[in-house]
């Protein structure tokens, strides 16, 4: 395969652009020696700027939930270009949008737009402290919710540096994140509720909020145990603490109405991204009125320029309807196509001697070399062997199946991935797996 223009684009990239990308994800040492770049996508395909074609299962983080160019969301988008690309002011497509999100999400009465996942996560969390009256946070290890301070704690933790379980340290995942911030947030460790409740107990005077993703999907694909969300919710109530969930990844993706949706649990506060804008830069915070109905003027805060942008909303709305269409047909055929992936893989695994599993939820899955039967949680995760998953990615890849480098990112379909893609896909894998060594 050749990728001779990849490698001569990023040296170029690296002259311009601090590490030859945006955003750091992109060139993380998995993509070693260089990564690739892409030229186009269409439907479940991309192609890469030295003309090989891939299946894509990256599809931009998880945007894509609709593939690439879909139809219904290029044709959206034309139709708002001829009105207008901003305006500043509420529209009547912010409107509809809003409705359309209270329709389908379970907790939402009302809808704050913003632009990214982690402009929501972090308005959800000042939100949460305003009408708590507190400052302190809960999160979980191994849960990402953004590029913002005071979540930027324990997405990595190395066990030998993390404590113990019942105690985790809060270790930073990046430099320039002020100690001060550290006095503000808990980490905890996730799916075991014991330990949530002891640690709500203690300091619930002072926590504002517990912020989660209902099902873990930025370190693998991880559901929380049975009654375990339930005990979440029943525990913040208690103590009057809000519960945020982070539905960045799962929204519109597992449910129509996301996690909550499909697991029957809701929360006080609701982050939407990714899925929301089938790849369009928009997010949403819903939630219930009591709180909602206080992100006014004069009492909390809320802004941004680009805020309900005009041709984000035009796309957003193409997405949910077209997700929405004859009872969620879309979803539904995708989640049939996940199962048939993810059994396939299973079996390859099996039948090939490798030791792994293929933790899902409908069309978001992970593929984990280990010996354990089931991962719970982020310290059983962190045991999986990562660079054979790299080995067993890199072989994928040339043969024509783009999965992302990192063990830590979940895997995931579009609504326009074909029975073909999947026989095609299954097919690689046991060429891949047949070479990898045991």
């Amino acid at each position: 395969m050749d990728l001779s223009k990849s490698n001569e684009f990023y040296e170029e990239a690296k002259k311009y652009i601090p590490g030859g990308a945006s955003s750091n994800v992109r060139v993380t040492e998995e993509h070693a020696p260089f990564p690739i770049l892409f030229r186009r996508g269409r439907g479940s395909k991309v192609w890469d700027v030295d003309g090989n074609e891939y299946i894509d299962y990256l599809l931009s983080y998880g945007a894509l939930i609709l593939g690439h160019c879909h139809p219904k969301i290029v044709e959206a988008i034309k139709r708002q270009l001829n009105e207008a690309t901003m305006i500043g002011t509420t529209t009547e497509l912010e409107i509809k949008a809003a409705k359309k999100i209270c329709e389908m999400v379970p907790s939402a009465d009302m809808v704050k737009f913003s632009t990214t996942g982690t402009e929501a996560t972090m308005s959800a969390i000042r939100i949460a402290r305003a009408y708590a009256g507190r400052d302190k946070i809960v999160k979980f290890e191994g849960h990402y919710h953004g590029h913002h301070d005071c979540v930027l704690y324990s997405v990595v933790a190395d066990p030998m540096f993390a404590g113990l379980e019942h105690a985790p340290r809060k270790l930073p995942w990046f430099a320039g994140v002020p100690g001060e911030v550290a006095q503000t947030v808990i980490v905890a460790a996730w799916n075991n509720l014991s330990l949530l409740e002891r640690t709500l107990r203690k300091d619930a005077e002072d926590i504002a909020a517990v912020i989660m993703e209902p099902i873990m999907a930025n370190n693998s694909v991880i559901v929380p145990s049975d009654g375990y969300l339930e005990g979440v919710r029943e525990i913040t109530q208690k103590y009057d603490i809000v519960l945020i969930f982070d539905e960045v990844f799962t929204g519109f993706r597992v449910a129509k109405g996301g996690a909550q949706e499909l697991l029957g649990v809701t929360p006080d506060l609701s982050c939407f991204s990714k899925a929301l804008g089938g790849g369009v830069p928009i997010a949403a915070i819903a939630g219930e009125k009591d709180i909602m109905e206080m992100v006014v003027p004069g009492k909390i805060g809320f802004a941004g320029t680009y805020n309900a942008n005009p041709l984000s909303l035009s796309a957003c709305l193409a997405v949910l309807e077209e997700l929405s269409r004859n009872d969620g047909e879309a979803l539904t055929n995708m989640k049939s196509l996940g199962m048939k992936l993810t059994d396939g893989l299973q079996e390859i695994l099996d039948s090939t001697g490798h030791d792994g599993i293929v933790p899902s939820v409908g069309a978001l899955f992970s593929m984990l070399f280990t010996k354990l039967e089931e991962i719970t949680n982020y310290r059983q995760w962190i045991t999986c062997d990562l660079e054979k998953f790299k080995h067993f990615r890199d072989l994928m890849v040339e043969m024509g199946v783009y999965l992302h480098p990192d063990g830590m990112e979940r895997v995931v379909l579009s609504t326009v991935h074909t029975p073909e893609d999947i026989n095609k896909t299954l097919a690689t894998a046991e060429d891949a797996l047949k070479k990898l060594p045991k």
